[in-house]
């Protein structure tokens, strides 16, 4: 293209310089015609004021004499004196010029004007005196010379034309060199991800679609991986150390593969793997499997070794799908399936996941207007003191009761919201109703129960998280330390900055803080320090292998988090022998099946109202 372009405008430049010389000639022959005409015109007027007395007197001679001085005039080419009558009365030629042009210069041919020729110049000029006139003067004025100073003045055109083409060519050599490597360098950034080094979004859908071209035959596979909490890599060893991964990870993905797949950045922390040579689903699968293994390994980041793992969703065609647009959506929706099993795995599309996805769709919509027409409930599940029996608390479980599809469990929708901006709007609307519904079930109450709300990670990230719930707060008239906050171990590790600075502005407000799971994340134990915390859950997986197994480790917790000052809470108690082992163990707090289901608000404020009046709360089921 830059070549056609360099082509165009070298011919442009040539047609415009050669319009232009022709122009500049064709002024130039004007100029110096007209300045040989004015010369000859003052050289016959000069010639008609000498010959006045000759030619009153007849005498040729005389005339003769003085016509022949012209000789020393280059461009006089001839001077013929007519008499009144229109006759010759004397003439002179240039030396060496033929007859016939000897003979041009007539009085005929002195009228004729021919201003826009190269031919000789024709002057007549009359001879008068006292007002009388006594014969004309025709001269003839060569333009040889004029026509050689315009061949000099060709040639000085010529040369400078082909000047201006040298330089001209030059410059759009130059230019087109420089617009071929901007060329080249908007190419590259168009379908080339910088960091990486490998194909970007645009190119790789691009390479995928010229596969699946109608009439294509040809067998391959779509394989999406997503890193594994890659978002840790960048709060806890910087931006510069998560690029860093990435380049990691792509040249290992590049050494995973066969060098005929096509390897893509196609996100943040997402790639694509275009498997062309993938005939059967174990084929697929294999290279799948081969790709989760290679990035669970280690990688070596400035001297810190970072374990990276990688879920991985992968779709065939033309078996998962027809065209482009259905063989994404498939590899998408497996890559969420393996995201949801744990991560870490490869998964293999599967068509009833198309509906399980269709499902996720309609039921994101249904909860959106639920949340919006307060048509959610919550459910309270009684908390109580270990070794009093006194309930202490309550935590606020969310509940959906869809008008068609009836009861929807929150594993199901509260994944849903997590994977959107409706968690937000959920979170919010939880944080509202539990307080409203503390305040309640604590109007008359002499010994008030507090309520804890579940955080998401996404709302801790939330700027106006803690403004939303101190409005919570506000909006009810609830006293701040009968809220309680559960976050999760592994959502304090991943976003260790901004957890610390919130939680101890909330702790500032009175509020108190949870680790709920305690020991399924990080179990980063010496950043418990760092944060401001009330409470720690224990595990249910912990506590459901009570009295017969898990002893030690229950115990280390118990025993690690009183040390903190910490009170300890053992969620999913289920059994008298697990409630009687935890009360020996020093465990502060109890809830789980055996000590109360979740309960609807109605059953909460009796429950409260019965505790508030007995004295031990004997009657609250925890012997």
């Amino acid at each position: 293209m830059t070549r056609a372009i360099g082509r165009v405008n070298i011919v442009g430049i040539a047609i415009a310089l050669l319009i232009s010389s022709a122009g500049l000639l064709a002024y130039q022959a004007l100029s110096l015609r007209s300045a040989l005409t004015a010369d000859a015109r003052l050289q016959a007027a000069m010639v008609s004021a000498n010959i006045t007395a000759s030619l009153m007197f007849h005498d040729v001679q005389a005339t003769t004499e003085i016509l022949r001085p012209l000789a020393n005039v280059p461009y006089v080419e001839s001077v013929v004196v007519f008499n009144p009558k229109g006759t010759q009365h004397a003439r002179y030629a240039r030396a060496g010029i033929s007859e016939d042009e000897a003979n041009e210069g007539t009085l005929s041919r002195a009228m004729v004007r021919d201003h826009f020729t190269l031919s000789d110049v024709f002057v007549a000029t009359p001879v008068i005196h006292d007002g009388e006139t006594l014969g004309t003067v025709v001269l003839v004025a060569s333009t040889e010379g004029m026509v050689q100073e315009l061949g000099r003045y060709a040639g000085f055109l010529i040369a400078a034309c082909a000047g201006a083409l040298w330089v001209s060519s030059v410059v759009t050599s130059r230019m087109k060199a420089r617009v071929f490597a901007a060329e080249q360098e908007l190419a590259y950034l168009a379908n080339t991800d910088p960091l990486t080094d490998l194909p970007n979004r645009r190119a790789f859908y691009e390479a995928l679609a010229a596969r699946l071209r109608p009439g294509c035959n040809e067998r391959l596979a779509l394989i999406l991986i997503d890193l594994d909490n890659f978002k840790i890599v960048n709060d806890t060893l910087g931006h510069g150390a998560g690029d860093e991964l990435l380049r990691s990870v792509a040249g290992a993905l590049r050494a995973a593969v066969r060098s005929t797949d096509v390897v893509s950045r196609i996100g943040g922390d997402e790639f694509a793997v275009l498997a062309v040579d993938d005939a059967d689903r174990h084929g697929s699968r294999h290279t799948a499997e081969r790709i989760t293994t290679v990035l669970a390994r280690s990688f070596d980041l400035h001297g810190a070794e970072v374990r990276v793992t990688a879920s991985v969703g992968f779709s065939q065609f033309p078996g998962d799908a027809a065209d482009v647009a259905s063989l994404v959506s498939s590899a998408d929706i497996a890559l969420y399936a393996a995201k949801s099993s744990g991560k870490n795995v490869a998964v293999e599309f599967m068509p009833q996941m198309t509906t399980d996805a269709q499902r996720r769709a309609r039921l994101e919509r249904e909860l959106r207007d639920a949340i919006e027409q307060d048509a959610l409930e919550l459910a309270y599940q009684p908390q109580y003191d270990c070794q009093t029996g006194r309930l202490v608390g309550a935590e606020a479980l969310v509940r959906w009761t869809h008008p068609t599809d009836g009861n929807i469990a929150p594993m199901e929708f509260v994944p849903i919201a997590e994977n959107s901006e409706l968690i937000l709007a959920l979170g919010q609307w939880v944080m509202r109703r539990a307080c409203r519904d503390a305040v309640r079930w604590n109007t008359e109450a002499r010994n008030p129960v507090g309520v804890s709300v579940n955080v998401s990670a996404r709302q801790l990230r939330e700027p106006r998280f803690q403004r939303d719930v101190l409005d919570a707060l506000n909006e009810h008239a609830l006293p701040a330390d009968l809220l309680e906050l559960e976050l999760t171990e592994s959502l304090l590790m991943a976003n260790m900055a901004v957890a610390v600075n919130v939680m101890k502005q909330l702790r500032a407000e009175g509020i108190r803080l949870s680790i709920d799971d305690f020991g399924t994340g990080y179990s980063s134990l010496s950043y418990l320090q760092s944060f401001p915390l009330s409470q720690l859950k224990i595990d249910r997986s912990f506590v459901k292998a009570l009295p017969q197994a898990g002893q030690p480790i229950v115990t280390a917790i118990i025993s690690m988090a009183h040390s903190f000052g910490l009170t300890v809470v053992a969620e999913g108690v289920e059994y008298p022998a697990q409630l009687a082992w935890l009360r020996d163990a020093g465990c502060d707090i109890v809830q789980g099946f055996l000590t109360g289901r979740p309960i609807s608000f109605a059953e909460i404020v009796q429950v409260v109202r019965k505790a508030d009046g007995s004295a031990a709360a004997t009657d609250c089921r925890i012997e």
